[in-house]
């Protein structure tokens, strides 16, 4: 039983930090190629890292072994650690979160001039919501058509002024922007709710065997519910404690913001259930398993023992 119950846990635990991978690893590449930065700083993402790891292995791989776990068959000796239904969970959740994450960054935020996380001057693009853009000042003032002056080229005469210097400064659009990319109330709605997202699905990680009700057993395990109330503590303290926001690239956000970021993390329970319809026969399986060729030496050595015998 105890057998069972540790590779199930060691089970859980991947299914959660490789969604957290795929997820973390998108974003900051589609960011980077995008937007020339990730939207999760450096100190953001040690925290998801942390997360992902201790937080996580202390919280999956502490649950005690269950009666019905002897009333399901044993594994084959070729099984996949990754399993077809572990898969079919990891790739949906991780495109969900991708999802949200994707339409919060380029869908959100304001391109306006102001201080802060208020437009006081001109909207240039007004996007859904009313919070100004926490997106890189370049990428957002180059999409004004006629507001940013063409970046300088020596061969063209049309991108300098009469004397020669650039037409554009280097400075243009950060300055136009107000800096842009800084402690915005938009980039924190976008790192609140990838850390929401990550809590909520630790609970569905806990499912490995494509059971619907992820919530059956969770009040029994302590040191589960101790991490899981703890990380969502911490990640409270981290955008709203003055100073320690700061220091993580966050600033305050009002009550409707943070409604908003907690339905849009608890999402990630209620969509699991509809991820059940979907068949984990589309997926493939993955990682670990015996190789044929490790079966073959396993059969000869059986026939030279009987032969030996």
């Amino acid at each position: 039983k105890w057998g069972r119950c540790v590779y199930d846990n060691i089970c859980k635990f991947l299914q959660f930090q490789l969604t957290v991978n795929i997820t973390a690893c998108s974003l900051a590449c589609v960011g980077a190629a995008i937007l020339t930065e990730s939207p999760l700083n450096a100190i953001q993402m040690l925290w998801v890292n942390l997360i992902m790891d201790s937080f996580a292995s202390l919280a999956l791989a502490t649950e005690d072994p269950t009666p019905e776990l002897l009333t399901r068959k044993p594994y084959p000796r070729d099984q996949a650690v990754l399993s077809q239904t572990m898969v079919r969970n990891m790739v949906l959740h991780s495109t969900w979160q991708l999802l949200v994450l994707s339409a919060l960054i380029f869908g959100l935020g304001d391109v306006c001039e102001g201080h802060g996380d208020e437009c006081t001057g001109k909207v240039y693009v007004d996007y859904y919501g009313s919070i100004k853009s926490g997106r890189p000042g370049a990428y957002d003032m180059d999409g004004v058509e006629g507001v940013c002056p063409p970046v300088f080229n020596a061969a063209d005469a049309a991108t300098a002024h009469a004397d020669g210097s650039p037409l554009r400064p280097e400075d243009f659009c950060a300055e136009a922007h107000k800096g842009g990319g800084g402690c915005s109330q938009h980039y924190t709605m976008v790192f609140n709710i990838f850390v929401l997202m990550q809590i909520f699905n630790e609970i569905n990680a806990r499912k490995i065997h494509n059971e619907v009700n992820v919530f059956e057993g969770v009040l029994k395990n302590k040191i589960f519910l101790v991490i899981v109330i703890g990380t969502l503590i911490t990640q409270v303290a981290l955008v709203e404690i003055p100073g320690l926001n700061t220091a993580f690239g966050c600033t305050h956000l009002t009550q409707d913001q943070w409604l908003a970021c907690l339905l849009l993390g608890a999402s990630v329970i209620p969509l699991n259930v509809l991820f059940h319809l979907v068949p984990p026969s589309l997926f493939p399986a993955g990682g670990g398993g015996i190789p044929d060729d490790d079966d073959d030496d396993e059969e000869e050595g059986e026939e030279g023992d009987k032969k030996n015998e």
